[in-house]
């Protein structure tokens, strides 16, 4: 995650709300760790169905899978995350509002002062839903919008009408008082509609835009040749660099995620810049690709990945070992592999200046190398070697 708003004008009102940690609200944010190897965030696939049918969905969710795990095993887990302290729960899916236990879980997230926010496609957040997602003490609904043109949208997302149920569902998250994020995935269908999307946030009085970058997992793997070109990715990443500081007045906070090597390109761009070495700082602090070490995942039927874009990789099972066991105590050869793997990374990540702040991500890598140590080849990094 690259805060753009926080790293190039100090503007990150809703990254300080959802990542202050318990005790330590008066350090200033650059020297706050998103999470830590023992804390990671947490990114809970609640369950697999979904009422859409996403091109890019990296857990091939449909409409109809419900192998979900069961509400006692749900409550043990919130209780063994609430204790371990993490830094936050991500409710995801498949759609997470279809899960049958999702209200039942957010209110004992609640109960076990364990902050949990949302990641939705929206559609389904009516102006009740949105009242229960504020008194279940939801912090924050990202909902996806990934064209400004409806067709579009609804073209991507698989179902019409997708788009105005989706920023109706924004409208009533933000009018419940819930801070709100638009969130877009970035394809050569849509990487020109960006200033659109920027446009549509502030006119819609959403404080957060947040750009995902296309990973090829699941079915995201059958549109790999539909991700954008280096020349329209630095484009972009220049775009919200700049509209960073242009809308500071805006109160809108513009990062990315699923990309470390947004990080390294802003350094790139910044060379002779002041700010460079602030933002550096900031960027080490990330420490880039977080599979294994800042984040987490967890599946529908409890399994546990370190992040959710590398299903292929099973840490372990909630139904037999405590997340605990898994992540802290008896933490596997491909999780200690993974932690570690920045000092054996090959080709162009391996030599790169900006090793220390990116890494490449990792599954990317594997996708297009073959290889979990392999350079990540969608890199828009233009001067790699250190």
């Amino acid at each position: 995650m690259i805060v753009f708003s926080k790293a190039l004008a100090d503007q990150a009102t809703v990254w300080k709300t959802l990542h202050a940690i318990e005790g330590c609200e008066n350090l200033p944010p650059e020297m706050l760790r998103f999470s830590a190897q023992n804390r990671p965030v947490v990114m809970w696939n609640l369950t697999k169905q979904c009422n859409l049918a996403c091109a890019h969905c990296y857990m091939d969710a449909n409409a109809v899978g419900r192998d979900e795990l069961s509400l006692e095993e749900g409550i043990r887990i919130i209780d063994e995350l609430a204790e371990l302290r993490i830094p936050m729960l991500i409710f995801t899916g498949g759609e997470p509002l279809m899960s049958r236990n999702f209200y039942a879980y957010a209110f004992h997230a609640q109960q076990a002062d364990l902050r949990a926010v949302i990641s939705t496609n929206g559609t389904l957040i009516t102006p009740e839903v949105a009242r229960l997602l504020a008194e279940a003490g939801i912090g924050y609904v990202g909902v996806s919008l990934d064209s400004a043109v409806p067709e579009r949208h609804d073209s991507f997302r698989g179902i019409s009408g997708a788009h105005r149920r989706a920023l109706q569902g924004l409208r009533n998250a933000r009018d419940a008082g819930l801070k709100t994020g638009l969130r877009v995935t970035l394809t050569r269908d849509n990487w020109h509609e960006i200033p659109a999307l920027l446009n549509l946030a502030i006119e819609e009085g959403i404080p957060r835009f947040c750009l995902y970058h296309l990973v090829p997992t699941g079915r995201g793997a059958g549109i790999a040749s539909r991700d954008v070109t280096p020349e329209e990715r630095r484009a972009v990443i220049r775009l919200l660099a700049e509209a960073a500081l242009e809308l500071q007045e805006k109160d809108l906070e513009i990062l990315t995620t699923d990309s470390p090597m947004d990080g390294a390109y802003l350094l790139e761009i910044l060379k002779g810049d002041l700010r460079r070495e602030q933002v550096w700082r900031l960027m080490k602090n990330a420490g880039g690709c977080s599979t294994g070490v800042k984040v987490a995942n967890i599946n529908h039927r409890g399994d546990v990945h370190p992040c959710h874009f590398m299903p292929h990789i099973l840490l372990g099972n909630l139904q037999k070992s405590s997340f605990r066991e898994i992540w802290i105590d008896k933490p596997s050869a491909e999780l200690r592999a993974l932690r570690e793997i920045k000092s054996s990374l090959k080709g162009a990540c391996g030599d790169c200046q900006y090793l220390e702040v990116c890494g490449g991500c990792r599954q990317k890598a594997l996708f297009y190398t073959g290889d979990l140590r392999g350079e990540d080849t969608t890199c828009i990094v233009e001067e790699k070697r250190s």
